[in-house]
């Protein structure tokens, strides 16, 4: 039984499965998070007779920002929709040198025929899209090990830097996109030790990842420095949220605990009353975090937690979702008192700021509908 499982409490258990190629693939996602959260979530949409036949996927909990702030104004313009890839057939691998920030990536799905009932993953690879609208195909990063595990990606908040796993090198590639620069890990990761819900988070400047191989197990992460290859061990029980100002969050689920750990490695966790998910990274006051409690999930109500563990938390209602919409995420601290949300509805995901004082949400920008066995990967959320 993973960690966050026994917090959600039987969701995943009550809640259909999204996609055939996934349910082949690992029929224990049914059992994960993520699809535990995704589901419910697609079940909401349902209900308000919303319904589509994908969708989109991305970590439902400890969220790192999407964007710097001084970034945040120009993709995310309000009610504008985000870049839109072209045509399948006119898309090309990603060139060497500088190509422009992601908007996001996304793993292509499984080929699927229904009616022989046989699937073929052979062609499943990450791709990305620039925040001009570009899609490239990114055949550099292994999407599938040979024991059909997903390999996660991670873009940092601004888009910049993209993080992937090399099969060729066997370690972690950190790639600007700006600057065309490229940085592959001195530590040498195993594939085999790639396994169910891996994550991955990258640093903004790229000098960092956290690798955790193996989501619910005992088998404990990484924090690796890219210049070094210095690294610093993370106990299995605690999965990465951000790293950001030289401090990797980490939140280990149902008891609740949240690590801000130094990149240097020490510190000590706080722990907070009730199980909490979708935990955001640390906002400008250097001491509050927004994070959802499970029983408020799908109440639309964000509570705020003192990470110095001086005071209760405050508990927020959201205002101007869509009535059942399915809040999946935490995103950037755009000021003080501005939070990005990220919500499940209709045929994909939404960008929403919200205003911690007094709750009222405002549409930011939307991002397609993912494909049958894709995934959405935004910049700065801890990818897995």
């Amino acid at each position: 039984m993973t960690r966050l499982r026994r917090a959600l409490n039987g969701i995943a258990e009550e809640a259909p499965m999204v996609d055939l190629a996934d349910l082949a693939l690992a029929g224990h996602r049914r059992r994960r998070r993520v699809t535990a959260l995704l589901a419910a979530a697609t079940v909401a949409t349902m209900v308000a007779g919303a319904t589509t036949a994908t969708v989109t996927s991305i970590r439902s909990h400890g969220v790192a920002a999407a964007w710097r702030t001084e970034a945040a104004a120009a993709p995310l313009r309000s009610h504008d929709a985000a870049a839109t890839p072209q045509t399948e057939a006119a898309v090309p691998d990603l060139p060497g040198g500088r190509v422009g920030p992601l908007a996001y990536a996304y793993r292509t799905p499984c080929d699927v025929d229904r009616e022989r009932k046989t699937i073929d993953c052979a062609a499943v690879e990450w791709r990305v899209v620039t925040r001009a609208g570009t899609t490239y195909r990114l055949p550099q990063a292994l999407a599938l090990n040979d024991q059909e595990r997903r390999v996660p990606v991670a873009i940092s908040r601004d888009g910049r830097m993209l993080a992937y796993y090399s099969r060729q090198a066997q370690a972690h590639v950190v790639r600007d996109l700006v600057d065309g620069s490229q940085v592959t890990s001195p530590v040498t990761v195993k594939e085999e030790r790639i396994g169910i819900g891996s994550m991955l988070v990258v640093s903004d400047d790229g000098r960092h990842v956290v690798f955790d191989p193996r989501e619910g197990s005992k088998e404990p992460g990484l924090l690796i420095d890219m210049r070094t290859g210095k690294t610093v061990r993370i106990p299995g029980e605690y999965e990465p949220v951000s790293i950001k100002d030289g401090i990797a969050e980490l939140v280990r689920y149902v008891k609740t605990d949240l690590w801000l750990m130094p990149v240097t490695g020490g510190g000590r966790p706080v722990r907070f009353a009730g199980a909490y998910i979708t935990f955001s990274e640390l906002a400008p006051d250097g001491r509050t975090v927004a994070a959802a409690e499970m029983k408020d999930l799908q109440k639309q109500k964000l509570s705020l937690l003192d990470t110095a563990g001086g005071r209760a938390p405050r508990k927020v209602a959201v205002r101007g979702l869509p009535e059942k919409a399915g809040v999946i995420a935490t995103g950037p601290w755009r000021s003080g008192s501005e939070l990005t949300l990220f919500a499940l509805h209709g045929k994909g995901t939404h960008v929403y700021s919200v205003d911690i004082g007094t709750g009222r949400a405002r549409r930011l920008a939307d991002y397609p509908p993912g494909k049958p066995g894709g995934f959405l990967v935004l910049p700065g959320v801890a990818s897995g």
